[in-house]
């Protein structure tokens, strides 16, 4: 599963006004769904764009092109590699294969929150370009403690 979020920063050179935080930058994460490892992440670009906008180019993009089956929000609309919730119009189709996707998509949604909960990416005090390198300390020490959680059930 595929999924962006904002990260907070108070570097103005890389981030921008976001609607949720005042300055951020947004993060792509890839995380696989059957044991919640984070499998990819990029980061750095402004936290106002969409998320297709720093999907596209992104490391993550050839992984999910390599793979074929990656699920994906509404917010990836568009983007033909993904698994995205079927549109009518401007409103998703609220049916059988839209719980199920929903269903599928909350466990790593959680586990984004959690990659969150490390006070460097609550408030990311640093340079805006350390940004991609402490989501991949982050990310590296969240398989670390999921790989523990498993062998010690």
């Amino acid at each position: 599963v595929v999924d962006g979020t904002l990260i907070p920063t108070r570097d103005h050179r890389r981030g921008a006004r976001s609607k949720n935080y005042r300055w951020s930058c947004n993060a792509q994460v890839l995380i696989r769904r059957r044991d919640l490892l984070v499998v990819a992440t990029t980061a750095g670009g402004p936290g106002n764009r969409n998320d297709t906008i720093h999907y596209r180019g992104s490391s993550i993009e050839a992984l999910c092109t390599r793979h074929g089956r990656v699920l994906a929000d509404g917010g990836y609309r568009g983007v033909p590699e993904l698994i995205t919730p079927v549109f009518r119009g401007k409103r998703i189709l609220r049916n059988r294969a839209w719980r199920r996707h929903r269903r599928r998509r909350a466990r790593v949604e959680h586990a984004i929150a959690r990659l969150k909960n490390w006070r460097v990416l609550r408030d990311h005090r640093r340079s805006g370009r350390h940004l991609a390198h402490t989501i991949a300390a982050v990310a590296f020490l969240h398989n670390l403690h999921v790989d523990e959680l498993r062998d010690n059930p």
